[in-house]
């Protein structure tokens, strides 16, 4: 273990790992889409995130992956983070889209570092746990994003949609136990400035 800022952080977690491009499979998770350039062999990536502090840490996250990034306001009072498009990105398109669909790739493997993304996208506290959102319901990559939580060490409830079962809102996964929150804190690593409570600690 390697310690930040009185805090235990895994060997193997975002602290310690080099950006991928292939780390941004964690923003498909939280609701992220691909736009192709047409008669073009780039793609970019956008995500919708519900604060500023996402949008600036997520802006982050692209340079360091070498791809620049802008925002734009979206209906709801929501933020588009828009990579630009680069053909470093195609290849990743390609895996997650058949035609105009989103599709779960055969070879998804979140990171710690693709963990961090979608915390950063669409994570927050919430009462007795920590809820990582996702725009997919019932679908394939809702369940798979289930599995890819729980060959990380940090198995989760399934939460369906808002409205559901005693109020929860969803849909996602939620960490509840205090051994997977603190498994979640190792692997992502430290808030992004302003994340406040809605970073695990």
């Amino acid at each position: 273990m390697v310690q930040n800022a009185g805090m235990q952080f895994s060997l193997f977690g975002a602290e310690t790992a080099i950006p991928l491009v292939a780390d941004l499979d964690g923003l498909l998770l939280a609701g992220g889409d691909w736009v192709r350039a047409e008669r073009s062999t780039a793609a970019r990536l956008s995500v919708l995130v519900a604060d500023s502090w996402r949008a600036d840490a997520l802006r982050a996250e692209f340079a360091s992956r070498g791809l620049d990034s802008d925002t734009a306001p979206a209906p709801g009072e929501l933020i588009a983070v828009r990579s630009a498009f680069s053909p470093t990105l195609a290849e990743h398109a390609g895996r997650w889209t058949r035609g105009a669909s989103l599709r779960t790739p055969v070879d998804l493997d979140l990171s710690a570092s693709g963990l961090r993304l979608w915390a950063i996208a669409a994570g927050r506290s919430e009462a007795n746990g920590y809820l990582l959102a996702m725009a997919d319901a019932d679908g394939t990559l809702h369940r798979g994003a289930g599995g890819q939580l729980a060959r990380l060490g940090v198995a989760a409830v399934d939460v369906p949609a808002r409205g559901a079962r005693g109020g929860r809102s969803g849909p996602g996964w939620k960490i509840t136990s205090a051994k997977r929150l603190r498994r979640l804190s190792e692997l992502i690593g430290a808030p992004p400035p302003g994340a406040g409570a809605d970073w695990p600690n």
